[in-house]
């Protein structure tokens, strides 16, 4: 958008919820860029067979979306931000008879994300996935080094450009300043249990602290929100961890802005050395330190204590020792934070990347 070109995003079905957000259209414009649910309605339908209707009508709806955009002269590039290899077979073949390019936006490994075991079919797709998705595309938009290395195993020669975490700075001038209680801040869905349950720990282990507190702002099922919130009423440091279960995005960026530190614990596992979770950038562009770990795209980008706080490992005690630091060391602690937003705003601004993606569109893909 920033470098001059048009945008326009389909969405296959609706996915929000029509009690808690009444208010989305169907079509529109979001952050100036345009938008369609193709199936005719942004929402999650109750019903099953209205769910299968929905879903077919939008498959036919976006096929004469993508028709009408070619006639047009307005349809260049797709780039197909899925995990369904299925729609990625099926936009190879759009893109031959509409004649367009697709790249696909490659942002996890998905063969290593946890399954029930009886979800059968959505192992075989990650397998498949995983293995041929980007050879049905014209190029890839991997986010990390391990998925470029697995691309050129499955892919050998594919162009590829790697596009990291993007992050918008200006969403943090809305920010305010809360008052002067002190706290370190994780945000995410309440699925990852176990990485919420690993920096409880980490808090409870932190010598004398009676200063900062612990924010989890969680997201996701209820059950999985309520299996936390009873793990938290045993702690013994439960008066000092509260959980939001729901914010506004203003309210979350000033949460940001005000914290101690922001946690982003990363495990030793196939996914998490594979991915780079957006909410990094994010963190990074609140100017306050972030604590992580070794693992993954980290080591790529950061060091210890210069831009980020950094464990060697996934340990509890190692995490531990870097939220303490926070505590011990506050001006240092703001100092990092402020290096590591100056890296994010030369690596991950997005206006900043901007010539860089269209140069790459235009070299002839």
């Amino acid at each position: 958008m920033t470098a001059g070109n048009d945008i326009e995003v389909i969405c296959v079905k609706g996915t929000y919820d029509r009690k808690k957000d009444p208010e989305v259209r169907s079509e529109g414009t979001y952050e100036n860029i345009g938008y369609v649910y193709a199936s005719g309605s942004p929402f999650r339908d109750d019903s099953f067979f209205r769910r299968r209707f929905f879903g077919i009508k939008g498959k036919i709806n976006e096929v004469l979306l993508l028709r009408k955009l070619k006639r047009e002269n307005k349809l260049d590039f797709a780039i197909l931000s899925t995990g369904s290899f299925f729609s990625v077979l099926e936009y190879f073949v759009l893109s031959k008879i509409f004649r367009f390019k697709t790249i696909l936006n490659y942002v996890e490994y998905y063969s290593a994300l946890k399954k029930k075991r009886f979800y059968f079919g959505k192992r075989l797709n990650d397998k498949l996935f995983d293995r041929y998705a980007c050879s049905l595309t014209d190029a890839v938009f991997p986010i990390s080094e391990f998925l470029i290395a697995h691309m050129r195993k499955v892919s050998p020669g594919k162009k590829y450009l790697k596009v990291p975490v993007l992050t918008d700075f200006d969403k943090y001038l809305q920010a305010e300043t809360l008052g002067d209680q002190k706290y370190f801040l994780f945000c995410g869905d309440a699925s990852y249990k176990e990485v919420v349950l690993f920096i409880i720990q980490s808090f409870e282990l932190l010598i004398h602290n009676n200063s900062h507190y612990l924010f989890l702002i969680l997201s996701g099922k209820e059950n999985n929100i309520a299996e936390i919130k009873n793990y938290v009423s045993d702690s013994v440091q439960r008066d000092r961890i509260k959980i939001f279960p729901r914010v506004t995005e203003k309210e979350l960026y000033t949460y940001y802005r005000n914290s101690s530190a922001l946690l982003i614990p990363l495990r030793p596992t196939f996914q998490d050395i594979a991915r780079f979770p957006h909410k990094t950038g994010e963190y990074l562009a609140s100017g306050n330190p972030v604590i992580s770990t070794n693992y993954g795209e980290i080591k790529y980008y950061f060091t210890d204590k210069e831009n980020m706080l950094i464990a060697d490992q996934y340990d509890i005690k190692l995490f531990s020792e870097k939220m303490q630091f926070v505590i011990d060391n506050p001006c240092e602690a703001a100092k990092i934070g402020l290096r590591g937003r100056n890296l994010a705003c030369q690596m991950f601004d997005y206006r900043r990347f901007s010539g860089v993606l269209d140069n790459f569109l235009d070299s002839g893909i």
